[in-house]
């Protein structure tokens, strides 16, 4: 049997349903990096209000006051809210009494397909010291609404909460009462992004928790290395300082992802982005990515990638680009429809990389 007979003996067993094709699935670090690679410089300025000429949704200019009565606190938590649920996610803001006054927390939902009672959560603080808060911590705020934005067009095996805590400066007020409504929850790992945008020169980010969190600890170690574009980590201990801390009180696993630590304006109003030189968007995008990777691998979410075998362009491998691939069979010197491996002309290595990644976007 010629080639031609063994290629046209294909099509008809796959037209007859009784061939077994390989699917091909993407590993979980190639669909990781799909989600990651999507990280936008842009949109995480826009989040955090450094784009040229933009205001942005998190009130981080100087002068700008998120403290718990400052005049910009509930139009960042309403601006929250709403991107969330732009991107098609189930959000509530979740109330809590702290001194007989009523506060919020956002939380947005993107429900699990396979496992929808055990999740994952992001998240961090949205109200400030009575300053900007542009790293303390609209930074972290702005990760995990960029990490929504991304991850939100996906199905995932487990749910994903990404969440705006209110009171975190008042002594992790919103995450206890949080952790107090959400005992019975399937938390699997919580990570809170807490300060993830002033750089000191080290290109690192620390993971602190409790020894318990180990396991989510370097799993997210890993995925920093993997993400985050060379990003540097430390694994530390216990830190209680960050609305991690309720979460592993209550005996979920948990940790914080922070900048390596010695930022100058810290708790004062030079925590703005109109500082010169004082936020580092490349290195927030390094952070962002790296979480990215993390709920990818870990939380299942399926990451529509690249097809190798995709000829025509409609994003999977199937049975047309197989025709087009026979049509195109013997072609050489180029300029050759069905050259999957880019040697100049279609041939049984062009067939082998359409089969096995047969059923890839399907």
């Amino acid at each position: 049997m010629n080639a031609n007979e063994i290629l046209r003996s294909i099509i008809v067993l796959l037209a007859a349903g009784s061939m077994v094709a390989a699917v091909s699935t993407a590993a979980a670090s190639d669909e990781g990096h799909a989600a990651a690679d999507q990280v936008s410089e842009e949109s995480y300025r826009y989040f955090l209000g450094d784009n040229q000429g933009a205001e942005g949704i998190l009130y981080t200019h100087a002068g700008d006051n998120r403290g718990p009565h400052g005049p910009d606190h509930d139009p960042a938590r309403d601006n929250i809210a709403a991107h969330f649920e732009s991107y098609g996610l189930s959000v509530a803001l979740e109330p809590f009494l702290y001194w007989g006054e009523t506060y919020y927390n956002v939380v947005a939902t993107q429900l699990g397909s396979v496992y929808p009672d055990q999740e994952y959560i992001v998240g961090g603080h949205y109200d400030s010291v009575d300053n900007p808060g542009a790293d303390d911590n609209a930074s972290g705020v702005a990760l995990a609404l960029e990490a929504a934005r991304i991850l939100s067009q996906y199905e995932s095996d487990y749910t994903i909460r990404y969440i705006g805590f209110d009171l975190e400066e008042e002594g992790l007020i919103g995450s206890q009462a949080y952790v107090e409504d959400h005992q019975d929850d399937g938390i699997l790992g919580m990570i809170s992004t807490d300060m993830v945008a002033y750089n000191n020169g080290s290109n690192s980010a620390d993971i602190n928790g409790r020894s318990a969190s180990n396991p989510l600890k370097y799993a997210l170690a890993e995925a920093v290395s993997t993400y985050g574009d060379g990003l540097g980590y430390t694994i530390g201990g216990q830190a209680d300082y960050s609305d991690h801390a309720p979460f592993e009180w209550a005996g979920f696993q948990a940790c914080i992802l922070i900048e390596d630590w010695g930022n100058p304006y810290y708790h004062t109003q030079n925590d703005n982005v109109d500082m010169p030189g004082y936020i580092d968007h490349a290195y927030a995008v390094r952070m962002t990515r790296s979480i990215v990777g993390y709920l990818v691998d870990n939380a299942g979410v399926i990451v529509a990638g690249p097809c190798p075998g995709d000829i025509d362009g409609d994003q999977d491998t199937d049975q047309a680009d197989l025709g087009i691939l026979l049509d195109d069979w013997g072609c050489s010197g180029g300029d050759c429809p069905g050259d999957l491996d880019g040697d100049g002309d279609t041939g049984q290595s062009d067939l082998g990389i359409l089969l096995a990644d047969w059923g890839c976007g399907t």
